[in-house]
């Protein structure tokens, strides 16, 4: 269904696939074994060490009106797999996938601009899969080795591809809520008080849903807030 193109080194799988979105066909996915110039949500660095699962997906959908909701579709899918490998994974708002209370993957995606027009979706994705040693990537990180799993990265990346591919096309046609119950199921943070981190701008208040919207329901002392954008911190 996808073509995939395998590289040992790029700036960025997300970059590469902005660069050449006019060229390449939908659903090209991208790999690299290492990335010189990964970044995560707010271009933030990402650490790309050797062993970790680098790749991107482009996207280019006839209907647009849900594409915020495909990196919580992603996560889904990347929080089954891992589940595949008897680990038990859970899902942090937006779409990080956390294990044994550390970040496991991170999820960004970028819009491709033509004419003022969307011309496609780069969907990048990192996963630890085989490092031994994530103490210097900045925050508290795990990898399916460090969890005891041993597992080829092909293969890792083919079944979060084949769980994507399944729910992609309703995804398109009904947004957030045609995955909404299962991601709800592993996202444990409702009744848990949290903040939310927007720019400067700092929420404080106990998590009450995750909307048919993908958006997140907190309730705050001034009452519920509805929050599209920002860093869910415990």
């Amino acid at each position: 269904m996808e073509r995939i193109l395998h590289f040992e080194e790029l700036d960025s799988t997300n970059t590469y696939l902005k660069t050449h979105c006019a060229q390449l066909p939908d659903k090209t996915v991208v790999t690299a074994k290492r990335q010189t110039a990964g970044r995560g949500r707010y271009d933030r660095k990402w650490i790309s060490q050797p062993g970790g699962l680098y790749f991107s997906v482009l996207l280019k959908p006839q209907k647009t009106d849900f594409l915020p909701n495909l990196t919580q579709l992603m996560a889904l899918c990347v929080c089954r797999a891992a589940e595949n490998c008897g680990v038990k994974a859970v899902l942090k708002w937006p779409n990080d996938v956390l294990a044994d209370g550390k970040k496991l993957c991170g999820i960004l995606s970028e819009a491709v601009m033509s004419g003022g027009q969307i011309a496609g979706v780069a969907l990048g994705v990192g996963v630890n899969v085989e490092q031994t040693d994530l103490r210097h990537v900045g925050q508290p990180a795990v990898s399916l080795r460090g969890l005891g799993v041993r597992t080829e990265r092909g293969a890792f990346l083919q079944q979060i591809l084949d769980l994507f591919w399944r729910d992609y096309p309703a995804l398109l046609q009904r947004g957030f809520e045609a995955v909404r119950g299962p991601y709800k199921q592993r996202f444990v943070y409702i009744g848990r008080q949290i903040s939310v981190q927007n720019g400067n701008k700092t929420l404080f208040g106990t998590v009450q849903d995750v909307s048919p919207r993908g958006t997140l329901i907190l309730s705050t002392a001034k009452g519920p807030e509805e929050i599209y954008i920002g860093d869910l911190i415990v």
